[in-house]
């Protein structure tokens, strides 16, 4: 961990395998809790991300919030309508706003690149899992979805994953809590640089990513949210602990969790992980009752969260949790002659036919760099062709694993593989 971030993706088949694996295990736990996956496309209406991300901003902290994402350009330099999406949250809303009636309860899920734009201008993409669970109200849709998100961290091997906690209350506990908090900030407004002092007025539960070391950056000295929650906010808070903590689910309070999107209202948490004597933050979410309403003109109770599959990946790899899927039984098939291309195939096809998974040398070389190759890709069988062999009607069978070689007939290839298949398999 502390690496630089990666700006783009450009895996190799040694790292591939890695994300297919890890890809598989997020697919057998959402399957296992009913969630449908849907595609979202990477590009996305400016527009309509705009209402999204500043639906309940103003001011600054609005301007501040569009100015991550990556819009294109056109060739006049003019901005376009299309913005590469740095989140899906907004894009499930508005796609699914029309199809979602009252009383009905819908699990989505989606995956694949982000994108955003650094405070250095410097582009980035990052592999994201979104989980949103639409159209429910109740205790029950928060604690289902916060253990899911635990129950994916612990199934990829990350065990020690604990709950951070908060409530950004609702809209009867935050009008008095604003007020107290923007006294103050006026009464400190010497502590904060201009853009905190506006962006931390518009929404104190933002994270202003502010590094001025003369600024005091947050409002952890200033008024809590916890401690003006209404009696219904305070409820239902001390219900999502205590069902997490009889879950077995580690978390602890933090008053001080703060979000880049100002569209969560009541219960948020995040998702961290102790990495090297450090926490990190592999994702978190909460609840959003507000924001359908706000950009799809529906109201839509709903609850979701994130995992920045790139910061997973990169613990997984660090402690040792990817073990590639040992290959039971491989073939290799060469020819050490020419104009023997169409045996070649025909082999290949007839193993293929039988769910072999065999690999074609598409150069002619000698049996020695032959043999080392098959054994470089862990192949557990040769099959070599060689036209003096094949006017005799014979083709050598070399067992990679006993070092024996045979030849046998031609027309009992097959059944001699599929018997070598058995007996390796077997032993």
């Amino acid at each position: 961990m502390g690496k630089e971030p990666m700006r783009f993706h450009e895996f190799m088949p040694d790292q591939v395998w890695k994300w297919k694996m890890l890809e598989e295990r997020l697919e057998k736990v959402l399957a296992l809790h009913d969630y449908q996956e849907i595609r979202l496309s990477v590009l996305q209406e400016t527009k309509v991300l705009q209402d999204g991300i500043t639906a309940l901003m103003q001011g600054v902290e609005a301007d501040t919030a569009m100015q991550s994402v990556l819009s294109l350009s056109l060739p006049n330099d003019q901005l376009s309508l299309l913005s590469l999406r740095p989140e899906g949250t907004i894009s499930v809303l508005h796609h699914t706003a029309s199809i979602i009636n009252p009383g009905e309860i819908h699990r989505f899920y989606y995956s694949g690149p982000m994108f955003r734009k650094l405070p250095n201008n410097q582009q980035m993409e990052f592999y994201q899992l979104g989980v949103e669970l639409l159209g429910s109200q109740s205790i029950l849709s928060e604690n289902e979805v916060i253990s899911l998100g635990v129950k994916i961290c612990q199934e990829l091997g990350v065990k020690d994953v604990r709950l951070d906690l908060n409530s950004y209350g609702c809209t009867k506990c935050q009008p008095k809590f604003f007020e107290d908090l923007r006294l103050f900030l006026d009464g400190q407004k010497d502590n904060y640089c201009p853009n905190c002092y506006q962006e931390l007025y518009a929404n104190p539960f933002c994270d202003t990513g502010c590094q001025s070391p003369d600024c005091q950056h947050t409002l952890s000295q200033g008024p809590q949210i916890l401690d003006y929650l209404c009696p219904s906010c305070r409820t239902d808070f001390s219900k999502v602990k205590k069902i997490q903590a009889n879950l077995g689910n580690k978390y602890k309070v933090n008053p001080h969790l703060y979000k880049n999107f100002a569209y969560y209202n009541e219960t948020v948490f995040d998702f961290v992980v102790n990495q090297q004597g450090s926490d990190i933050v592999v994702g978190g979410g909460g609840r959003y009752d507000n924001l359908a309403a706000k950009i799809a003109g529906a109201s839509i109770p709903a609850v979701g969260f994130y995992l920045n599959l790139d910061i997973l990946f990169e613990i997984m790899e660090t402690r040792g949790f990817f073990h590639p899927n040992r290959q039971d039984f491989m073939v290799y098939l060469c020819s050490e002659s020419e104009n023997l291309e169409m045996m070649t195939l025909q082999i290949a096809q007839e193993l293929h036919s039988k769910s072999i998974k065999t690999i074609i040398s598409p150069e002619i070389n000698e049996t020695a760099m032959q043999i080392k190759q098959a054994i470089n890709k862990g192949c557990s069988l040769m099959l070599i062709i060689r036209d003096d062999n094949i006017r005799e009607g014979k083709i050598l069978m070399r067992n990679l694993v006993k070092e024996h070689q045979d030849y046998i007939p031609l027309q009992e290839t097959i059944p001699a593989v599929i018997l070598a298949q058995k007996a390796l398999v077997t032993h």
